[in-house]
């Protein structure tokens, strides 16, 4: 099956009903579904199909559920990209796809003309709330004229291994890479995250909320696990945002009685630390699925302790489409864990040889199953690096503990070696948020000449209590071994943030190298 079967056979499967909430819009799979049609027609006839891709930079918006479908109609492949990129990573998205066609919003339009001058494989621009421009190069096109073409029932020949969708790494190592992901990918991603949802022993409504941007594994997983909800939960929808505001979010959580809400972890921290929390009534929720990033475990229990709801951390990256391991609601929670596998999916953890460790040693995560990644668009070296033997090499750090769960200890390129020992910053950042002073937290190693790195921690502190660097890090010297604990301590408004939320390590090193420059670390 192909992704535009999925969506047909749904609609088919559960009648029509509404299938999400849009800022307060609601639109029923069967509306979602003939604008799709509709799309497939209108982007045939401007040449997209199999062996084609479309690029979408877009904001979150209902309408690009149905120019998902309709790029998977035409039998072409999507490429969503974060609507924050700047112009020469756009351009750069679009050169390496060779993109035919970009589809964008009236208010994005400006950096898109400058991203596709002078680009000759884009042969149309389509923008949402704009005019038609046939004249301009390359020809921009309104999204509404496209949605007034025919409705076209029928699909073509589709295989369930072709490209369906490439999504672009964060680039924190060199260039971004295109991840190429398949039909048979995301469907089984989507198999795997309802799966480990349990859909099966859910009780009531089912109701979710999600800001996660449609340019993201994440916001995609949510879209296309929509489509396999069992019959027993036809009355499902899913309410969602432009983008995430933690007020706006908050109260439309308690205006839906939203039941569970997909969200990374920094999300969680903006929600606890917002002036106004206590004017908002969120006990609707029964679980918080956490994923994209690590996830501090005094962060996960202060959400837990205020809702009374059960925090349920996922793990995957965009190349196993979003699919690692995760817990369930019928497990009793695990402090610091991501779980147990999914369903359809190994993980083992291995050394530097490629041999398995025994639990509760630590290797590098490593999976295997239906939704490792086609490989790297352009880069079939990095592929073979990445996927060898058919298992993907995640770059992540962890270990299972007796009973089988996972758990991650950190990114393999964010570990921090001071005087030849290795020190993780999730547990320093774990130490960290115990403090009742600190809000957030994020932990980089940076050059030293003594000891060949430091440990600097960057704090968003909280209104109250107050507190001083040195305070923090003999807090910290007393809740892990006293070298793993921040030479120093920056306070920071805000951490810099990517789009989904996750902290941008690279900014805050730079940021660290500038601050510590004229003198050395001390010797400790």
């Amino acid at each position: 099956m192909n992704l535009a079967e999925l969506a047909e056979r749904s609609a088919e499967r559960l009648g029509e009903h509404v299938t999400l909430d849009f800022e307060g819009e609601r639109f029923t799979n069967w509306e979602l579904l003939r604008r799709a049609r509709r799309l497939q027609t209108a982007l045939e006839s401007l040449g997209l199909g199999p062996g084609r891709v479309a690029a979408l930079f877009m904001v979150n918006h209902p309408i690009i559920y149905p120019i998902f479908q309709g790029i998977f109609r035409s039998g072409a492949a999507a490429v969503p990209i974060m609507f924050q990129l700047t112009v020469p990573e756009l351009r750069y998205i679009l050169e390496d796809t060779e993109a035919a066609l970009v589809l964008t919003d009236a208010q994005l339009l400006p950096k898109v003309r400058e991203a596709v001058e002078r680009l000759p494989t884009v042969r149309h621009v389509v923008v949402r709330g704009g005019e038609s421009l046939p004249e301009r190069q390359p020809p921009e096109l309104s999204l509404q004229s496209l949605l007034e073409a025919d409705e076209r029932p029928s699909l073509p020949d589709i295989h369930d291994d072709a490209l369906a969708l490439m999504l672009y790494t964060s680039g924190t190592t060199g260039k971004p890479k295109g991840v190429m992901l398949a039909h048979a990918n995301l469907i089984a991603s989507a198999e795997a995250a309802n799966h480990a949802a349990e859909l099966d022993r859910w009780e009531g409504p089912r109701i979710a909320m999600s800001a996660m941007p449609m340019a993201h594994i994440f916001g995609v997983g949510v879209m296309n696990s929509g489509y396999l909800i069992p019959d027993r939960l036809a009355g499902a929808y899913s309410v969602q945002m432009r983008w995430f505001e933690p007020e706006g979010f908050m109260a439309l959580i308690q205006r839906q009685g939203c039941t569970t809400m997909a969200a990374v972890p920094t999300m969680l921290a903006m929600i606890l630390n917002h002036p106004n929390v206590e004017a908002y009534d969120l006990s609707s929720l029964k679980e918080v699925v956490c994923g994209a990033a690590p996830l501090p475990v005094e962060l996960a229990r202060a959400f837990m302790d205020r809702y009374a709801c059960r925090v349920r951390e996922i793990y995957g990256m965009t190349e196993n489409t979003g699919i690692g391991s995760a817990n369930r609601l019928s497990e009793p929670y695990r402090p610091g864990s991501a779980g147990r596998p999914y369903f359809n999916t190994e993980v083992r953890i291995v050394d530097d040889a490629g041999r398995t460790v025994p639990a509760g040693a630590r290797g590098e995560i490593v999976t295997r199953g239906p939704t490792t990644m086609k490989g790297y668009h352009k880069k079939p070296e990095a592929t073979t690096e990445a996927v060898r033997d058919g298992w993907l090499h995640t770059g992540d750090i962890g270990y299972f503990d007796a009973e089988g769960y996972l758990y991650i200890v950190d990114r393999k390129k964010d570990m921090i070696i001071r005087g030849g020992e290795n020190i993780y910053p999730a547990e320093v950042e774990d130490a960290l948020y115990a403090h009742p002073a600190v809000a957030e937290a994020a932990v980089v190693g940076v050059p030293d000449p003594i000891y060949g790195e430091a440990v600097v921690a960057f704090v968003v502190p909280r209104r109250q209590p107050k507190v001083e660097e040195a305070e923090l890090i003999e807090f910290v010297r007393g809740r892990i071994t006293k070298f793993k604990a921040p030479e120093r301590v920056f306070f920071l408004e805000a951490l810099p943030k990517a789009g989904v939320g996750k902290i941008l390590r690279r900014e805050l090193r730079e940021m660290a190298r500038r601050a510590m420059a004229p003198a050395s670390s001390g010797g400790r």
